[in-house]
Formats: structure tokens, C-alpha cells, sequence
């Protein structure tokens, strides 16, 4: 197994789930229970699996703190009961990288309490390393359910959430058993602390290891250089695109964290500059993140000269949002055209 540096684990991290395990839960429905929210996530096994392929069973380690607590009163079915929740904190040790811990929490007499909590904080102690950060990123839709409050069809993920391999059509030939339901754990919760510690050696499928494999190379099928010259390229590149990764990165609190995030989709297809492999696709996200904060400047230049009044229906007519969450282009270049109108006298709202 290759040993990555830590930019290159970092990268590799980030790179979302394959399709096929990626699943959905609902978390809101409507009141006539025909309509629900829903949102991506990954099951355990997704995460484990890419970090038994990136750094090998022996490279990471996670370890469970558990407490309980008892006689706390909630409203379930209409109904109030008596019952307890269980609190899990999970750390996650990566060689190299360091400790992050999340922590997780379930109500008692919910079923599988325990795993449910347990799952919850290893996934967010996973996400301090950037692996499965993305679906944080993702906004909720709305989809028709059935009377078990399942969707009826998975959403499609937008282009940006799918690993190059995958766009590619480079689909791995197998992968781990990634169930929706996870098995029962053993029960038995009272009030106090308990404490598990275990390394992550088996169950990782050659499929799987296939998959991780595939989702280090990102999908590009090419091989390593063959010649010096192939290598200085190579090096070059990769050089170049460290540096627009860091000014790109730089431009964040700028433009602000939305609408930096849409011009990283919109042209990058990613969350995070590093994971956009070409270079030209980087100068061209950073061409428009430097437009933006032209946009922002100008914005603010004519802000004095126009009463609150004004922008606030200018912004109505445009069907904007509030100055503070512009969060795309097109509308940026609106209201910034409609405040310069209005200062020059040559948009409806100055009337």
C-alpha cells in the first residue's frame, strides 16, 4: 500500500461515497405525511472501509465513551413517557493526522439507541477529518414518501456530491454490504460510564479495497510518469495547482462561505478546491471568485448613496435575498446592476 503525505490523505478523505452507498432519511414530513425531507449519508461500513483503503486496519483506531442517562420525560405518539438517553462520545485516531472526537446521542426506547448514537458520533469524528464532511453541505429537498415515511424515489445527487470515477462511468466491481438497517446491538443501559477501545482490522472485501484504490486514483486511470520529463511536468503541475488552492481557499471569507460554495459546485463540481484535479477548471473558479469580490466591492462603493428604502425594493423586485446570503453569481450581477442603476438614475427603482 502507497503511504500517502498529508495533503494527498486529505484530498483523499474528502472524495465522496460512491453512489451506491449513499442512502436516504427522512427528517421532516409535511402534515398530511405525502411529502418529506430528506438527506444523504453513508453507513459506518462506508467510512471504515475508506479508512482500512487509505491507511490500512493498523493505520487508525476509534474508542467509545458511553453515558446513560434515566428518568427523563418525553412526548412520543401523543403520549408522554418516562425514559433515558444514551450519549455516546467516539475519538478517531488517524497515524499521522491526529485525534478528533463527536459525539452522538439516542433516546433509550428508540430502537437500536446505542448503535444509532454510537454511528452518529463516529461519522462526526470522521467529518473533523473532512471524510463525509460534504453531506453537511447539502440542502435538504423536499420528496413524496410512503406510508412508512420512506421516500418513494431517491433524490438525484447533484454532480458535485459523485466521485470522478463515478462521472467517469469507472464504477468499482464490488463493494462492502452497506445495509440501511444496522444489526441489534445488546441492550442494557443505567446510569454511568462505560469504555471501549478496539483496532479495525477485519471485513474489509477485496471490493472494497478495489474501491478505495479506485477512489485514491479519483478516476483518472493514468498511470505514473514514465520518463524525467513526464515527472518535472508532474511536479510542476502539481506545484501550480497547490498555489491556486491556496488562493482560491483565501477568497472564502471574502465572498462569504455560500456564495463561495455555489462557484466551487457551479464550476468546480466539488467542496474544496483540492479535489478539483484540473488545472484549468481551478483558474477558472479562481477567475470567478475574483469577479465576485469585484461584484462585493462595488456593491458596497454604492451602498452609501442609496436609501435603505431603495434596496430593500430593488432586492423584492429581483427576488433576492437579503444583501448578507447572496449566495450566486447571477444574482450578485443583478443587484450590483440595480444599485449602480439606481445611483445613476437609470433604474426604475430611483423613480
Amino acid at each position: 500500500m502507497k503511504k500517502l503525505n498529508t495533503e494527498e490523505l486529505l484530498a483523499e478523505l474528502e472524495v465522496p461515497f460512491p453512489v451506491d452507498q449513499v442512502l436516504w432519511r427522512v427528517t421532516n414530513t409535511a402534515n398530511n405525511r405525502t411529502r418529506g425531507q430528506v438527506v444523504p449519508y453513508a453507513d459506518p461500513r462506508a467510512y471504515t472501509d475508506r479508512l482500512n483503503a487509505l491507511v490500512s486496519p493498523q493505520g487508525w483506531t476509534r474508542s467509545y465513551e458511553t453515558v446513560t442517562m434515566n428518568n427523563i420525560t418525553r412526548t412520543k405518539r401523543n403520549a408522554e413517557i418516562v425514559t433515558g438517553k444514551i450519549l455516546v462520545t467516539c475519538k478517531v485516531t488517524i497515524d499521522g493526522l491526529g485525534t478528533h472526537s463527536g459525539t452522538g446521542e439516542e433516546w433509550a426506547d428508540e430502537d437500536n439507541a446505542m448503535t444509532a448514537a454510537e454511528a452518529q458520533a463516529f461519522k462526526r469524528a470522521c467529518s473533523c477529518f473532512g471524510l463525509g464532511r460534504y453531506f453537511y453541505d447539502f440542502d435538504a429537498p423536499w420528496v413524496d414518501i410512503d406510508d412508512k415515511s420512506r421516500p418513494k424515489k431517491s433524490p438525484t445527487l447533484p454532480v458535485w456530491m459523485i466521485p470522478e470515477n463515478w462521472r467517469k462511468g469507472q464504477r468499482s466491481s464490488g463493494k462492502a454490504a452497506v445495509s440501511s438497517q444496522p444489526p441489534a446491538p445488546g441492550s442494557g443501559a443505567s446510569n454511568g460510564t462505560a469504555v471501549s477501545s478496539h483496532r479495525n482490522g477485519n471485513g474489509n472485501s477485496a471490493g472494497s479495497a478495489a474501491a478505495g484504490d479506485k477512489g485514491r486514483h479519483n478516476g483518472s486511470g493514468n498511470e505514473g510518469p514514465k520518463n524525467g520529463a513526464k515527472s518535472g511536468s508532474t511536479a510542476a503541475q502539481s506545484q501550480n495547482g497547490s498555489e491556486l488552492d491556496k488562493r482560491i481557499a483565501a477568497l472564502q471569507e471574502t465572498v462569504g462561505s455560500k456564495l463561495y460554495r455555489w462557484v466551487m459546485r457551479e464550476y468546480g463540481h466539488a467542496n474544496q478546491p483540492h479535489l478539483v484535479r484540473d488545472i484549468q477548471q481551478k483558474k477558472k473558479i479562481l477567475d470567478v471568485l475574483e469577479s465576485a469580490t469585484r461584484g462585493l466591492r462595488r456593491m458596497e462603493v454604492v451602498l452609501d448613496r442609496v436609501p435603505e428604502q431603495q434596496v430593500s425594493a430593488l432586492l423584492a423586485k429581483l427576488q433576492a435575498p437579503p444583501l448578507s446570503e447572496i449566495a450566486d453569481m447571477p444574482t450578485l450581477v443583478q443587484v450590483v446592476q440595480g444599485l449602480e442603476g439606481i445611483v445613476n438614475g437609470s433604474h426604475p427603482s430611483a423613480a
